[in-house]
């Protein structure tokens, strides 16, 4: 049924065959990944450990000026995928529907966030819920002001981040599609409404997953900071010492999941 409104951002179809799509699935397998996943925002971390570890590439995701090799892990639980992940949410997830449509079923996300209360350059928060800031969400599920998180995959991220010796957050994050637009009004908006992190994806990869009946939640790492008002942004090396740890922490997190 397609549901139309003054504002074409929140029109949408409860058909989630879409043309683009159909064309695609009549030549590609529907087993062609494994049934776990790394979603990894992670920049060069993530062709590194692919190296490292001597991983195959399933297949190389294309988008206009960049590409993105799905590589094939092993862990105890058998294969899984890892691929390092585009910046904002129509990127994002225009690989993540490509993977849930095509075999993976649990997708743990991984990258850092902006924070917005006074936390530590690499904390990690594991958010309960989303604001949905951003409009790709309102393509995939019915409009609303948050999205919750897989409370399963949270559990799961959790025990792994304690595991490691770090204390869990699960503050809210706002998804944000707008980088020059957390203005000093916004944020003390956001702020009041809960949120302590934001970032760029996760409402919409959340909105992808529940579409495609596959399991997501993410782990973060604070990097930039917008909390001291006063002074403004600071970048803090946008948590790039935190990469590491993270992905570590997610890897652990993906091996506690069966297929």
């Amino acid at each position: 049924m397609l549901h139309t409104h003054d504002l074409p951002i929140l029109e949408r179809d409860d058909d989630s065959i879409d043309l683009i799509g159909e064309s695609e699935d009549a030549s590609i397998p529907a087993d062609r990944y494994p049934s776990r996943a790394i979603l990894a925002f992670l920049g060069e971390v993530v062709d590194e450990y692919a190296r490292a570890e001597n991983l195959p590439v399933i297949e190389t995701l294309e988008q206009i000026g960049n590409t993105y090799p799905v590589y094939r892990g092993h862990d105890a639980q058998g294969d899984f995928a890892i691929l390092m992940m585009p910046l904002g949410a129509p990127a994002a997830v225009m690989n993540t529907d490509m993977l849930f449509r095509h075999g993976v079923r649990k997708a743990i996300a991984v990258g850092s966030c902006g924070a917005l209360e006074p936390l530590e350059v690499g904390e990690l928060v594991v958010p309960a819920r989303a604001l949905r800031g951003e409009g790709t969400s309102f393509q995939y599920v019915p409009a609303s002001r948050w999205i919750d998180i897989d409370p399963a995959m949270r559990a799961v991220i959790g025990q792994a981040v304690e595991a490691a010796g770090y204390r869990v957050n699960d503050a809210p994050v706002w998804t944000n599609d707008a980088f020059y637009r957390e203005t000093r009004a916004m944020l003390n908006h956001r702020r009041a409404e809960g949120c302590a992190i934001v970032d760029m994806e996760c409402s919409a990869m959340a909105a992808s997953a529940a579409l495609r009946g596959a399991q997501f939640a993410q782990l973060f790492y604070t990097a930039d900071t917008l909390a001291d008002l006063e002074n403004g942004h600071d970048d803090r090396d946008w948590g790039r010492g935190s990469r590491g740890v993270a992905l570590e922490i997610a890897l652990d997190a993906l091996s506690r999941l069966t297929c």
